[in-house]
């Protein structure tokens, strides 16, 4: 290991080589947070300065997930001072496609810093990453503004900005660390495929960045003003009852503050008011900083994408909540009436009841259909509504864990896109074929990166409109038609507004 030093406009960086990557931890790339400010929009960083680039920053403080299985024992701490970045760079002196990752964890919850994101192995097909971190949960995606009569400055986009800021900064000063600052790539999976997307709606015309990847994400996940504004009043009041004051929460320390977002969690899935089982805090359709209709924003965009999901999306769920381990007859059809209009229950749920009986059918059948309703209905409208620009793909490669239980879940192609999946504490959920499956990723995301497409000497990936196909993505890739897809556009067909 040694030492390396690069000056950019953002001032002078010391990071560390390891085995021929030169690796910059916790980079700043916005004015440091306090409690008085962490309710605030991030400014930009206006003092160059020297920086030790050798230790990661902090995590943004966490609101749920803190006991499951999904914690991460490598998370650093937590704290609002958590606006930094992290580039991994093989050459300083190259001029390489920027790859800019935005982590997911339903706007609460990750980190650019987890051990699943692995920094060591896209660079080494000659690109330049980047991870960031942006607030979570009540510090990101909270509206206060009007509820406080302007006593909070918080709009609800706050996550949304510090994110639009990072990108910013990395195509100001990407090149000094052997970037193409008109070149660059963003993705992220799950609440950060949210954000991409949302992103490439704040930026339709591609100046920011010219190529997108969703991993289980479109641009559905955000609120309208006066959602949003229910939401800041109940996390009030909540506060309220706990004899917390608005100017107590100008100065209360991040975990006061995220105890009380996660009390408020449980009112809103009681009352039904929950976006969906896992997401509470989301960004603000308000017209100013996020468009009123982001996908309409985003309609006649040249940004390319990629845009994709998971065979088994809900079973992360589905296997574990009570509420999918209790499901019966009476309890499937009562969810149905809840989301879908009556005239099309019968139709759905023959649909998706297996033919044969199960004691496990309605538990399956409810976890095939969010999996369609929460992340199908929005990759497909994204794609239908790109097809000249828009490559799909599924992935199908089940786990190994709990006996295969949870197939390909939620989250379960990380490991392969960052080469991860060798390490220790994550190996276990990993097929056997995990080096030929992270390869394919990597080859594929890379050379999208670089050119646009993802075609490669493994295979020949067309966009949609060619033939509405799709690359199906397990250990022997191939080009599918797109599964399920009728039955997709008949939840879409078919929904309630609630």
């Amino acid at each position: 290991m040694s030492y390396i030093s690069v000056h950019c406009s953002a001032g002078k960086f010391t990071g560390v080589n390891n085995d021929d990557i030169n690796f910059f931890y916790g980079i700043p790339f916005a004015k440091p947070l306090t409690n008085k400010t962490q309710w605030q929009a991030p400014e930009k960083i206006d003092s160059q300065k020297s920086y030790d680039a050798t230790k990661r920053g902090f995590s943004a403080p966490q609101t749920i997930y803190r006991d499951s299985f999904l914690t991460d024992p490598n998370m650093p701490d937590e704290s609002v001072d958590c606006l930094s970045l992290n580039i991994a760079s093989q050459n300083i002196n190259g001029n390489m496609p920027v790859m800019i990752w935005i982590h997911g964890g339903a706007y609460i919850t990750g980190s650019s810093n987890s051990v699943i994101y692995d920094l060591d192995s896209l660079p080494r097909h000659e690109i330049v990453l980047v991870t960031i971190n942006y607030r979570l949960g009540p510090f990101g995606f909270l509206k206060l503004d009007e509820v406080s009569n302007g006593a909070i400055k918080s709009t609800g986009n706050e996550g949304l900005m510090d994110q639009k800021l990072a990108i910013e900064w990395v195509k100001e000063n990407i090149a000094e660390f052997g970037g193409d600052p008109e070149n660059i790539t963003i993705f992220g999976e799950s609440a950060g495929a949210w954000s991409v997307a949302l992103q490439s709606s704040i930026s339709p015309k591609g100046n920011l960045f010219s190529k997108a990847i969703c991993q289980s994400g479109g641009m559905n996940a955000y609120f309208d003003k006066e959602r949003g504004n229910q939401w800041g009043e109940l996390f009030l009041k909540t506060a309220n009852d706990n004899g917390i004051k608005i100017d107590d929460l100008l100065i209360l320390d991040h975990k006061q503050i995220t105890s009380l977002a996660s009390a408020i969690k449980h009112t809103m899935i009681a009352s039904g008011k929950w976006l969906s089982p896992e997401i509470g805090f989301a960004p603000i359709a308000d017209g100013n900083f996020l468009p009123l209709n982001p996908i309409k924003n985003f309609q006649d965009s040249p940004i390319k994408l990629i845009v994709g999901t998971t065979a088994d999306e809900y079973r992360l769920w589905s296997e574990f909540e009570p509420y999918y381990l209790n499901l019966n007859k009476d309890s499937f059809y009562k969810r149905l009436n809840k989301l879908f209009t009556t005239e099309a229950i019968d139709k759905i749920a023959d649909n998706y009841l297996p033919k044969g009986k199960s004691d496990d059918q309605y538990k399956h059948a409810l976890s095939n259909i969010m999996t369609d309703w929460t992340f199908g209905i929005h990759a497909l409208e994204l794609l239908e509504q790109h097809q000249d620009n828009a490559y799909g793909y599924f992935f199908n490669e089940p786990s190994p864990i709990l006996d295969g239980k949870l197939g390909a879940y939620h989250a379960s192609e990380l490991p392969y896109v960052f080469g991860s999946a060798s390490k220790k504490i994550i190996q276990d959920f990993c097929s056997k074929e995990a080096q030929k499956i992270s390869n394919f990723f990597q080859v594929s995301w890379t050379q999208f990166a670089k050119t646009g497409s993802p075609s490669s000497d493994l295979m020949r990936w067309d966009t949609y409109n060619i033939s509405e196909s799709i690359a199906f993505i397990n250990s022997t890739p191939k080009i599918k038609s797109m599964p399920n897809k009728e039955r997709i556009k008949l939840l879409h067909e078919s929904k309630n507004n609630f």
